[in-house]
């Protein structure tokens, strides 16, 4: 005797480790409250925040659901909402806007890159490092013949 295939989506081994599949709440249309039974969608959300596989759960419904459509998520999955899930999938697949405007960044080999570097905690490169020496040495030149024209000022 032969058998068909098994085409069915078998479900990953933590998730019967789940809130929703432990009694009273497997099943329940709790998980899938319309908009309006607002009570209703607290409960399923605050039991999804305690449940032990919420991490795995979000893991899995932001793979299922990549690329879908807003209309093509239901009920509450990992704690959050259909929208909010959709929301969160549209942040992960944007694309990072280009900047546009505002001030132009100094270029490597000057004293202001250098300090953006530090800023910004990335490496600083030799151009810039030297740039930062040659302008402190100017200044500790231009203090010192400064403080050498007042002191011969006052006498």
């Amino acid at each position: 005797m032969s058998y068909a295939p098994d085409t069915l989506h078998r479900p990953a081994e933590w998730a019967a480790k789940g809130t929703c599949a432990q009694p009273p709440y497997v099943g329940s249309d709790l998980w899938y409250a319309d908009e309006w039974q607002k009570d209703d969608r607290r409960t399923a959300i605050s039991l999804c925040r305690t449940c032990p596989v919420l991490d795995a759960c979000r893991t899995a419904a932001a793979s299922e659901e990549a690329g879908k459509g807003k209309d093509s998520r239901h009920g509450i999955r990992a704690a959050l909402t259909p929208g909010q899930r959709w929301s969160a999938d549209q942040k992960a697949r944007a694309k990072p806007k280009a900047k546009r405007g505002g001030r132009r960044l100094a270029p490597c080999g000057t004293r202001g890159a250098y300090d953006r570097h530090l800023r910004l905690g990335e490496p600083v490169d030799d151009a810039c490092r030297l740039a930062n020496n040659t302008d402190r040495q100017k200044r500790r030149v231009a203090n010192t013949s400064s403080a050498t024209a007042s002191q011969n000022g006052q006498r």
